[in-house]
């Protein structure tokens, strides 16, 4: 066998430079450059003559030795790769126990810790155990006095109309019913608060009026007959609950369906028919001390002001001109006093929201849904509802009637 690196010694040549002089070789023979012999002894520096080097072309740079040479360079290179893969295999294996190892630390710092939290949790149960807790010590103390009042709201009557539909039946006869109901459901929640002082806030719209073309198709009652009505109808209602309460307190504001023009552009502020309805109870009732009819609190005729027993200042208003997003801050503003709770009707149904720590109360309707709400996409059921307010709170709760 061919000792590669003895023979390449006779030339002055090491591997890499016995390569580079191969190819100079290989390509003047193929002719690819016009180097000649000489130049290439001189370029790599060969200890032979430019005729030996000629003659070695077919013994070390060509045939047999060539062969052996790269056979034995590409079975030193496959050693290398292999040694390189087992290297990359062995230093994979030490990661895998390193992580191994770290994953069992964090495993075992975590189980410490959990074990250290439950000893801890049971010594804090130990030591809750040991202390000593004073018992509650109850002690009756007797109610001395009630200062829970009553409101009572009732809007939306839209008395004179008459509805026929798939929702709702509605006409005189139906309001007179509904309102017998609601006062019932007045004296049973009464029968549970006893209140001293009930406040009936009247929110509008008690007629059905003219304001929409279709309400001359739907009313079965001229605009004077809906305004003795409900006159009538709302007076027994108070009557009806003077026995329940030792005095009865009524407010009222106009809402929008009571104006005599039907073109709000044309209409001017206190035209209403609503107004009517205090001014006839306040002659109704001249003669009875228990039932007062209010008229100090007007700002307008479209708000309506008092204060409770309790000392909470409530604001009315129909809700035609107000939001009960915007209610309270345009109002406070208006008036420079901010309200402990805003009672509002218009939106036909019973509703409870707090605005910048003020309660805010919707009051349903008597009327339910009508053929402009079926217009609208809208319905509901005829609800009203009562408030039960004390001195600590403007609502202590509020129940939710339905007239159905």
């Amino acid at each position: 066998m061919i000792d590669i690196d003895q023979e390449l010694k006779k030339y002055g040549l090491n591997r890499e430079q016995y390569e580079s002089c191969l190819k100079d070789i290989k390509d003047k023979i193929n002719g690819s450059n016009d180097m000649d012999w000489a130049e290439i002894v001189a370029k790599y520096n060969i200890d032979c003559h430019s005729d030996t080097l000629r003659k070695a072309s077919q013994t070390i740079f060509g045939g047999q030795f060539v062969a052996d040479y790269f056979r034995e360079k590409n079975a030193v290179d496959t050693a290398s790769e292999g040694y390189i893969a087992q290297l990359r295999l062995e230093k994979e294996e030490v990661r895998k126990e390193r992580q191994k190892l770290s994953d069992e630390r964090t495993d075992y710092q975590r189980s410490l810790r959990e074990q250290a939290r439950r000893e801890s949790f049971l010594e804090v149960i130990e030591r809750g155990l040991a202390a000593q807790i004073e018992p509650l010590d109850y002690k009756e103390t007797p109610v001395i006095s009630n200062d829970e009042d009553m409101i009572v709201c009732l809007s939306d009557l839209h008395a004179g109309i008459e509805v026929q539909n798939w929702w709702n039946t509605y006409n005189v006869d139906v309001l007179r019913g509904r309102l017998c109901k609601y006062i019932d459901e007045v004296k049973a929640i009464q029968a549970v608060h006893k209140c001293r002082r009930c406040e009936l806030v009247l929110g509008g719209d008690n007629i059905s009026g003219l304001i929409h073309p279709n309400l001359r198709l739907q009313n079965n009652e001229n605009v004077i007959e809906q305004i003795k009505t409900v006159i009538t109808f709302i007076g027994d209602f108070v009557t009806a609950l003077q026995g329940e309460f030792a005095e009865i307190r009524v407010h009222s504001v106009s809402g929008n369906h009571s104006r005599l023009s039907p073109n709000k552009a044309e209409h001017l502020n206190g035209e209403e028919l609503d107004a009517m309805v205090p001014f006839c109870l306040k002659m109704m009732f001249a003669n009875n001390p228990s039932v007062t009819i209010h008229e100090d609190g007007y700002v307008d005729n479209s708000i309506n002001t008092f204060v409770t027993r309790g000392g909470k200042l409530f604001y009315l208003v129909h809700g035609d001109k107000d939001t009960p997003s915007n209610a309270v801050k345009s109002l406070t503003l208006m008036t420079g006093k901010k309200p402990d709770a805003v009672l509002m009707a218009h939106r036909h149904h019973n509703a409870f929201d707090t605005q910048y720590g003020v309660k805010v109360v919707q009051m349903g309707c008597v009327v339910g849904t009508d053929d402009h709400c079926v217009d609208l996409r809208i319905s509901g059921e005829p609800e009203q509802c009562v408030i039960i307010t004390t001195r600590e709170r403007p609502v202590k709760c509020l129940y939710d009637i339905g007239l159905k």
